[in-house]
């Protein structure tokens, strides 16, 4: 009796001690395991995606905005079973019945069929009776309603699909990918949300649980500083421009001098943000996306003039008045040659200027350098260069600060050949707004692309106001390079062909040789043609930057007045009738060294 008792509490001890091991087994170590799936049969968690906000203009026209469109796809095993309608369902997403029937297969039960259906063609199709073999996945896509208009500004976005634990399906959201997609992706994206339903055993769901869920809080719309009419004007002389002179790229500017604002901005090449086959991709680089405006950097040649005006100015080296010779139109110095296009003998600063004599300035650099040699440096890293335009917080991608080399690696011609434009690295950006500081007073301003962020109810989230980097010369010197800046948009001037009906208008070309890494020299034939000037001369309301790359020669015209002044011309036309400003006289012809 005793053998069988304690045979019994052995094995009643045995099975307590093997139930117990199990118990701490399930409880401790697989409880977080067990658990998950418990919450798994309970619980579902369904990512709600944030609406993303709109970009519009100045005036809250629409730029971009996302719709919701859906995806079409065929589950091959229940088309086989239940085959109805094909043919309706073929006409419906632009198929032939053959074409149809040849996609089905039981083996895939999830064969695209159509992308990017609107909300129409998707309730025609599931107004269809009986169809069991279709499914829909819905997701955003944003839609650009101008198309290319201002797309380097703009940029586009991905669509990326997001899974996380706990999660039942899938979330895809846009993200920016460039342009002020990206800049301000963070303002536009907004916050997503999630629905959490747990069920009881019965698969009935458990009301109080909703209180867990978070709402979705949609993206804030961006409103730019750019007008969509002047944008479109701006598009259309860029086209002129390529089909006249089939350059490698071009970029134009429009701005406002006294507050910075960027009433357009275009490039080309380009691209229609709402078809990515028009991307083109060189060597791996989505090439026509570049923004070349803030991204290529060039030797600006005679539209630098402007910085050397200001220098010898401020520095009171000379006056407009002052007296220059020329050397006739050619100049011998430390063994280089200077040349002008059209050879003079002394003439005064303000003629310099007007017929954008080389001598007269790279004379002027030496008269610079010869009192310190980095006083030059110093006025031009003062009016923004070496160095980016925009805020590193507000910036447009890809924005390079361009090429300065300090004072002490100069060479001995550096001084003459800086203040002609070359041997230094600038973008169509900076030299305008070194132009917009000479058109408002002498004010070198940031760049001010965007206006305000705006919350999905309608209320200002943030506003940007205009700012002032530094004054870079006296008001007074401002305008007398203004006045001087006159004198070249007239027939004594180098940009007869930009002049303005209605008003006067100001400004400077410039026509530099390209320089090639690849040659280690100067291309032959090969030019940068620009103009950059304001409207009215006196009192300037707005600014206009072209700069074309390697135009191709059209009976000799590759000079920037030739080239880039017709546009300018064109361009101011049409700003200003959307500004609303009253014409005047006619522009005033100018005298040989001064007003008439």
């Amino acid at each position: 009796m005793r053998i069988r008792a304690l045979t019994v509490v052995t094995l009643f001890a045995i099975g307590f001690t093997v139930v117990s091991g199990r118990l701490v087994w399930l409880q401790v170590w697989r409880h977080e395991d067990y658990r998950r799936e418990a919450l798994q049969t309970q619980m579902r968690v369904v990512p709600l995606p944030a609406g993303r906000g709109r970009i519009l203009d100045c005036q809250r026209r629409i730029y971009a905005q996302s719709v919701t469109v859906t995806d079409l796809f065929l589950d091959g095993k229940m088309a086989e079973e239940n085959p109805m309608r094909l043919d309706e369902v073929a006409a419906l997403v632009g198929l032939s019945p053959s074409a149809l029937r040849g996609l089905i297969d039981p083996a895939k039960r999830h064969v695209p069929l159509a992308r990017d259906l609107d909300t129409d063609m998707v309730a025609q199709l599931k107004a269809l009776p009986k169809i069991r073999y279709l499914a829909y996945e819905d997701h955003p896509k944003r839609v650009y309603p101008s198309g290319r208009e201002g797309s380097h500004v703009l940029g586009f976005t991905n669509l990326v699909g997001e899974q996380r634990a706990g999660w039942n399906g899938r979330l895809v959201a846009e993200t920016g990918a460039a342009g002020v997609e990206k800049m301000l992706d963070g303002y536009l994206a907004g916050t997503m949300g999630e629905r959490h339903i747990i069920r009881d055993r019965s698969g009935r769901e458990i009301p109080a649980y909703r209180k867990s869920s978070t709402e979705p809080r949609d993206g804030c719309d961006v409103v730019l500083t750019i007008d969509q009419v002047i944008q479109y004007a701006v598009e259309e002389e860029a086209d002129k421009l390529v089909e006249k002179y089939a350059p490698d790229t071009l970029s134009i500017i429009v701005t406002r001098p006294e507050t910075g604002e960027i009433l357009a901005l275009t490039n080309r090449p380009t691209f229609d943000p709402n078809d990515r086959k028009s991307i083109t991709i060189v060597k791996d680089v989505m090439d026509n996306t570049r923004n070349c405006a803030v991204a290529d950097i060039y030797e600006p040649g005679s539209t630098f003039k402007i910085v050397t005006t200001g220098a010898v100015l401020s520095e009171g080296i000379a006056t407009l008045d002052t007296p220059i010779f020329c050397e006739n139109g050619v100049f011998l110095y430390a063994g280089a040659t200077i040349r002008d296009t059209h050879p003079t003998g002394t003439i005064t600063l303000r003629r310099a200027l007007q017929v954008s004599s080389n001598i007269a300035f790279a004379k002027l650099g030496l008269a610079l350098a010869g009192q310190a040699p980095e006083r030059l440096y110093q006025h031009v890293r003062l009016m923004g260069f070496g160095q980016r335009a925009q805020d590193p917080r507000m910036a447009l991608p890809g924005e390079q600060e361009g090429i300065l080399r300090p004072p002490e690696k100069w060479s001995k011609l550096s001084p003459t050949h800086v203040p002609i434009g070359y041997e230094i690295g600038v973008t169509n950006l900076q030299m305008t707004m070194a132009m917009g500081a000479i058109a408002n007073g002498g004010k070198l301003m940031r760049p001010l692309l965007v206006k305000s962020i705006v919350g999905a109810n309608g209320a200002v989230v943030r506003e940007f106001a205009p700012l002032a980097v530094r004054q870079v010369m006296e008001p007074e010197i401002a305008a007398e390079i203004r006045a001087a800046l006159e004198g070249v948009v007239s027939d004594e001037g180098t940009a007869e062909g930009a002049r303005v009906r209605g008003f006067t208008a100001a400004g400077k070309t410039g026509t530099a040789r390209k320089y090639s890494a690849k040659l280690r020299g100067y291309e032959d034939g090969a030019y940068y043609s620009a103009f950059i000037g304001f409207v009215p001369a006196d009192q300037p309301r707005f600014l206009i930057s072209i700069l074309v790359n390697r135009p191709r020669e059209t009976r000799g015209q590759i000079y920037g007045g030739k080239v880039a002044g017709p546009a300018f011309s064109a361009i101011a036309d049409k700003v200003a009738l959307q500004l609303n400003m009253i014409a005047g006289d006619q522009p005033r012809v100018m005298a040989r060294g001064g007003m008439q």
